[in-house]
């Protein structure tokens, strides 16, 4: 999901600060020795290890928070993990690795390729159903298919975003039927996707969109359409991006 410009450079800040860190630790005697070695007496060496496990520890919460799910970087936190135990030259290859994950946090290459393809193609169709509201004529029903439209829109992205969990959400009963709405929506909720507040919103939106494609026509207005639209616009540029 796209993430406020403001929480964007808290991030970017917290990797600034770790790799400034990460780059004082090192020193031409940076050596870690095993626990069983370190000597109570010898202070300097014993701050040196406090620092790096904390230096590790923050960089592990941050990765933990900047990479998604199914990253293949995922595998660079366990070179934090067991850097307490190695060299100088795994610390340097740590704060390479963080650097570089720091650039593609802040180019946008991190996020899920099929979410953001999703999302583009999403727009798009929304685009259409707005369009579909500007060229209408008012009380003519012409809000009806714009709100069956951007009602599928939002069906689809609820499916693709079962499937990006893990394990996946089945998007399809025991009996070779799909899952509709409201039953995908429960789902992601279930999963933690989202909390209430925005199940009831969508649960409101999927009443139009069965309203608009099972003839109900005088049970929502082209009002609520429109304000179908902006929502559902919101919940894809936070959930799809």
């Amino acid at each position: 999901m796209t993430l406020h410009k403001n929480l964007v450079n808290k991030y970017l800040s917290r990797f600034k600060e770790l790799i400034i860190k990460g780059e004082n630790i090192v020193s031409p005697n940076f050596l870690p020795l095993p626990s069983s070695r370190i000597n109570p007496f010898q202070s300097d060496k014993n701050a040196q290890h406090i620092q790096l496990a904390e230096w590790k520890t923050h960089c592990i919460s941050l990765l933990g928070q900047v990479l998604p799910r199914e990253s293949v970087h995922k595998g660079i936190i366990n070179d934090f993990r067991t850097l307490e135990n190695h060299n100088k030259f795994l610390l340097e290859v740590c704060i390479a690795n963080l650097k570089a994950i720091k650039e593609d946090f802040e180019q946008g290459f991190l996020g899920d390729l099929i979410l953001q393809i999703e999302s583009e193609n999403a727009a798009d169709y929304m685009g259409q159903a707005e369009q579909l509201l500007v060229e209408g004529t008012t009380g003519r029903y012409d809000h009806v298919p714009a709100a069956v439209l951007s009602g599928a829109v939002l069906e689809k992205a609820l499916r693709t975003l079962c499937i990006k969990q893990t394990p996946p959400i089945p998007t399809i009963k025991d009996d070779g039927k799909p899952l509709r709405l409201n039953l995908l929506i429960d789902e992601l909720k279930k999963a933690g996707v989202f909390h209430e507040p925005k199940a009831k919103e969508l649960r409101a939106w999927a009443d139009i969109r069965n309203q608009a494609a099972h003839g109900e026509f005088e049970k929502f207005t082209r009002s609520d359409v429109e304000l179908m639209i902006k929502a559902i616009k919101n919940f894809l540029a936070d959930y799809m991006t």
